[in-house]
């Protein structure tokens, strides 16, 4: 009898190993550290962190302004890059008086079953 239950336990065990094996995790995003740059100074953006924790590959980064200082909020929504190999690029930060503040950056990352995460990065303009 102890035997019988052993056995159904480790058959119970392989069952529940085999369903935690086939669960597919979604990617995981990470748009970097927060910058702090002066107007026209170049910015480094990093998403190379990103990664997918179920072994498979991110295939596609979108980098979208989510959030603007005010008198900017029509730039909210904007893509400003994206592609299969856009993990890490450098740009001038923006050049106006008008820019100043905070600016919000969404990292969007998609792994290679589609599955996606976001992460967010603070962009601080100032003179």
């Amino acid at each position: 009898m102890a035997g019988r239950i052993l056995l159904l336990m480790m058959v119970l065990a392989l069952v529940l190993t085999g369903c935690a094996l086939a669960t597919k995790a979604p990617p995981i995003a990470h748009a970097g550290p927060d910058v702090r740059v002066r107007i026209g100074e170049t910015v480094s953006y990093d998403g190379s962190q990103s990664r997918d924790p179920d072994g498979g590959e991110i295939v596609y980064y979108q980098w979208k302004i989510t959030a603007a200082p005010e008198g900017r909020e029509a730039e909210m929504g904007v893509v400003i890059r994206e592609g299969e190999h856009e993990a890490t690029w450098t740009a001038a930060s923006p050049t106006g008086e008008e820019d100043l503040g905070q600016w919000i950056i969404e990292l969007k990352v998609t792994d290679d079953e589609g599955r996606s995460a976001t992460d967010d990065m603070v962009l601080t303009v100032v003179r």
